[in-house]
Parts: structure tokens; C-alpha cells; sequence
């Protein structure tokens, strides 16, 4: 069949892959999109596990920690101009605010909560009209430490275009140690705004999305002529490679000029130093248009 432009663009544009890989894919998937970027995951063109869904192109990313809780919120829009308007980071910042104080449970219930007897989404639109420009707030995460054992750390970019919190448990109060524990989750944060995992560890994958790549990576090793027994187990390892780089434990440690390879080197490394347990238990990671 033949495919158009407009859908190749499209798939490029979602997954980073080259044109004629996104060409065949679609092909083979007979224009469905969705299905094209699972084969082209499966092929190993596309990155890994990587959340394709597009947000806004522009817009701010913005975090409120105290280290025992944290907000992270990301405030689309249409140009970077407007990005840099006063009247945009006014309405960022009361935002922030706001989500920090209330502490809600998903995007959704923060959009609808009434503020000042308005509702959020309410409180938008009226920058919409003075701003000229359509904004929209797009993501928002929440994590609170439940112990003295856990802390919330954090990490914005510069240009407040990434940003990262995670919470981590340590076996003994953060309190003990602090300043190792803080240069351990300041390396965190920023091995997570720089190598982009999506998962904490294997066992964070969704059993569901393993399923549907063995299935992938096992039909086309049929298909390439190889036997049942052969396309299992290229199937197996196919999968976990795959989802490697997508997995924040089994990532390759972002500095160079060391001697850890992977980031679960890492922690094991700095609990030897702490001689206690390092737990890594949730991370919001946002990148505008991504």
C-alpha cells in the first residue's frame, strides 16, 4: 500500500526514526500509526519504551520541593516568546503554588478544583484572553515523603525546559549522613534529566507491554525463517534490550571518566558508603515537547 507524507512526518516526528523506516513500518502496519511505532519499538529504530505522546511545543516547567514533599507542573504554549512573557510565569508560579498547597492526586482534579470560586481551568482561559495565545497546563506530578527515611529531591534546568523530582528512602533517617545522601540524590536527579529512563527497574514494566514486544520480536524472527525454540529466546533477549535503556537502574551512569558502568553500580556504591539501603521509589521526569 501507499503511504502519505503527512503520516511518515508524523511518525518520524513521535519516534526519531528515519524516513524510510518509518515508510516501512507503516507499510506493514497498513497506516495505523499506533502499530507502526510498536514495530518500529520492536525493530529497535525507535528509542525504547519511550512515551511518544506529543505535548505542547513551548511552554515552562516548574517545581516546588521542601524535601519532604514536591510539585512538578508543566505549563504549555504556543511560542517561546510567550514562554519569556511576564504574564505567563505570573500564572506558572501561582499555579505551582497552588498544586503544592493542595496536593492532588492527578491532573484532572487539579484542572477542576474551584480557586477563588473559579475553577482552574477557568483561571487559564482568562490568561488565554489577556495573553492572546492558547496555554494549556499539560502534566503534573506529586510525591511525598511518608518517613523520616525518605526525601524528595530535585533538579530544573536552566531554561526551565527539564525538569525532575524523585523520591528516595534510605534505610535510616535522611538526617544521618546528610550531606552524603544529598550529593547522592543530586547525581539522581541528574542522571534522570540526562539519560531519560521511564522506569525504576525491570519490575516497573508494565507485564502487559513485555507481553506485547516478546510477541513482536518472536513473530519476526518467524517470519526471518529461524525455529520456534531459536525465536523464543531471541525473542527474551530482544525484549530486555529494548527496555534497557528505558530503565533508570540499568542505565549507564551518566558521568564519564569512571569506574561505574550502570546507575545500580552507582547506588550500591553509595550505599556501602552510607552502609544502609538505597530505595528508589517514583520520579516525575518533563521535557517540554517531549
Amino acid at each position: 500500500m501507499s503511504v502519505s507524507m503527512d503520516l511518515i512526518k508524523q511518525l518520524r516526528e513521535e519516534t526519531g526514526a528515519g524516513v524510510a523506516d518509518c515508510k516501512n513500518a507503516l507499510v506493514e502496519a497498513n497506516g495505523d500509526v499506533e502499530k507502526a511505532k510498536k514495530i518500529l519499538l520492536a525493530k529497535g529504530v525507535a528509542k525504547a519504551a519511550k512515551k511518544l505522546d506529543r505535548t505542547t511545543k513551548e511552554g515552562l516547567i516548574s517545581i516546588k520541593n521542601n524535601n519532604e514533599k514536591a510539585v512538578i507542573l508543566e505549563l504549555g504554549c504556543e511560542t517561546d516568546f510567550v514562554a519569556r512573557n511576564e504574564k505567563f510565569n505570573e500564572l506558572l508560579n501561582n499555579l505551582t503554588d497552588i498544586a503544592f498547597q493542595n496536593e492532588f492526586k492527578s491532573l484532572d482534579e487539579f484542572i477542576n478544583f474551584e480557586y477563588n470560586s473559579k475553577k482552574i481551568e477557568d483561571l487559564i482561559k482568562e490568561y488565554i484572553a489577556i495573553i492572546g495565545e492558547n496555554i494549556k497546563l499539560t502534566r503534573y506530578g506529586f510525591l511525598k515523603a511518608n518517613s523520616k527515611n525518605q526525601v524528595v529531591f530535585d533538579y530544573l534546568h536552566f531554561n526551565k525546559r527539564i525538569g525532575v523530582i524523585v523520591l528516595v528512602e534510605f534505610e535510616k533517617e535522611f538526617e544521618i549522613n546528610k550531606e552524603l545522601k544529598a550529593e547522592f540524590g543530586s547525581k539522581t536527579v541528574f542522571q534522570i534529566a540526562s539519560m531519560k529512563p521511564v522506569y525504576v527497574d525491570i519490575n516497573s514494566i508494565p507485564a502487559s507491554e513485555i507481553e506485547e514486544q516478546k510477541k513482536l520480536a518472536y513473530q519476526q524472527a518467524l517470519n526471518e525463517g529461524k525455529p520456534e525454540h531459536i525465536a523464543l529466546k531471541i525473542a527474551e533477549g530482544k525484549v530486555m534490550k529494548i527496555f534497557e535503556d528505558s530503565v533508570l537502574m540499568e542505565q549507564a551512569f551518566f558521568e564519564e571518566n569512571t569506574k561505574i558502568n550502570k546507575f545500580k553500580d552507582f547506588v550500591k556504591e553509595y550505599s556501602n558508603k552510607l552502609n544502609e539501603k538505597i530505595n528508589i521509589l517514583s520520579f516525575f521526569r518533563y521535557e517540554i515537547g517531549k
